[in-house]
């Protein structure tokens, strides 16, 4: 699996980690910066203060919530974009393809990539690496949260048609989030507390069933601008 930060991963497609034991989660936004600038307003509405080790504790926090989906954690070097510094795609790319050969799994599950410019870029990577690297079964989901943004979903599934990809909607059958995926999404404690000050409903959106598609063929293109609406970092890491 493909996360953009430490927790999207569980909020998306937490139940499909439960459901795959030893699955790897990586996340690309999960490195510790040279220096942390003065207190972002992210990490303040998650609870931090000036001078912590932000990227230790939810580095802990995302190791908990995959302990309990029997699921462990791979963390790229990135720092997360609120801290000052951006990756570009081929970098991203590359780390991607670089995880994937080493781990070397049966099924990637990538996230959508829609309205924060972190998950997009995430997104765009992957679909990147899916043209270089072979897989036997390549899955989509949906961004937990975000996803309830109008249009959006269905403005990203336009933008990846025309670059090549045929996605077929998988049916879940409206299920919504086991309770195992509940105990992992609570593990995220200061991730919680900041959508829960950001944004209506906090984490609710994370139970609701998920939602996935299956690449089943297409040339991929290399991921070009996104069309749909997208939000600037400013300080906040989500």
């Amino acid at each position: 699996m493909i996360s953009p930060h430490l927790d999207d991963g569980v909020l998306g497609c937490g139940d499909l980690l439960a459901e795959n034991p030893a699955a790897v989660m990586v996340t690309v936004f999960a490195g510790r910066p040279p220096t942390y600038p003065p207190l972002t307003s992210w990490d303040e509405r998650g609870g931090f203060e000036d001078g912590a080790d932000v990227v230790a504790a939810r580095q802990e926090e995302d190791r908990r919530a995959l302990r309990v989906l029997g699921a462990r954690p791979t963390w790229l070097p990135f720092p997360d974009p609120q801290y000052g510094s951006r990756p570009d795609l081929r970098e991203v790319v590359d780390a991607l393809i670089a995880a994937l050969d080493e781990i070397a799994p049966e099924a990637v599950a990538l996230p959508l990539g829609i309205f924060h410019d972190d998950h997009i870029l995430t997104g765009d990577a992957a679909i990147d690496a899916l043209g270089r690297r072979a897989s036997p079964t390549w899955l989509v989901y949906a961004d937990a949260i975000y996803r309830r943004v109008p249009d959006l979903v269905e403005r990203r599934l336009g933008d990846l048609s025309e670059r090549g990809l045929t996605l077929r909607e998988i049916d879940v059958l409206g299920v919504s989030a086991s309770d195992r995926k509940r105990r992992a999404v609570v593990c995220y404690r200061s991730q919680v507390r900041a959508l829960e000050r950001s944004w209506e409903g906090g984490v609710s959106d994370a139970f609701a069933p998920e939602r996935y598609w299956q690449i089943v063929g297409g040339a991929v293109t290399t991921a070009g601008p996104d069309r749909t609406a997208t939000r600037e970092q400013d300080g906040d890491g989500r």
